[in-house]
């Protein structure tokens, strides 16, 4: 995942990608879904790319190793699904922005798999509220998109964690059921 985030963001620099991944409520993006779809890879300069990139390489080795790469991909691309949702049902018109929600998604998902083991999940909590609060201080609107890869994450964390022993079809139902609700909820807001 984050040589795809670093890979977008070098040809994001070099193609008119924005025009091509982009997503939010703009009336330019109503059905076409794979703006949604692939929003977690999108970042907005290389900059953002790479840093993306190394949290996505500090914070997958605990993660990734626990879930598989397959579920850690799924959680990421989920992720990016839901903050690109809640970017269309708060009315953001566009962003560039995703990679950031799949590593938020991935800190939900962690820590309600932490909490579901009985662990301390403080400095997780903490450290996903300051970069919320963060994304709320420097003036984007974005946050909201945050929150939505937040929301996802945690429950596919939940998902994970309820399942854990249970076989890898039920987490890949699950998974599907969490794609078909966010793209629900972008169709109903692609039909207002």
């Amino acid at each position: 995942m984050a040589v795809g985030t670093l890979v977008v963001a070098v040809l994001s620099n070099l193609l008119p990608m924005a025009a091509w991944l982009a997503a939010g409520a703009s009336p330019l993006f109503d059905y076409q879904v794979w703006r949604p779809v692939l929003y977690g890879l999108t970042t907005g300069s290389i900059l953002q790319g790479v840093i993306n990139g190394v949290f996505l390489l500090l914070v997958g080795r605990s993660l990734e190793p626990l879930l598989g790469s397959w579920d850690f991909a799924a959680v990421y691309l989920l992720a990016g699904l839901g903050g690109a949702t809640a970017l269309s049902l708060t009315g953001v018109p566009a962003s560039f922005s995703g990679s950031i929600c799949g590593i938020f998604g991935i800190l939900a998902a962690t820590a309600v798999i932490k909490h579901l083991e009985h662990q301390d999940i403080r400095g997780d909590i903490i450290l996903i509220t300051l970069f919320v609060i963060w994304g709320i201080l420097a003036g984007s609107r974005d946050w909201t998109a945050d929150i939505g890869a937040i929301v996802v994450g945690a429950a596919v964390g939940w998902v994970w964690g309820r399942n854990r022993w249970a076989s890898r079809g039920r987490n890949r139902i699950a998974y599907a059921v969490i794609a078909g609700v966010c793209l629900g909820a972008l169709v109903v807001t692609w039909l207002w």
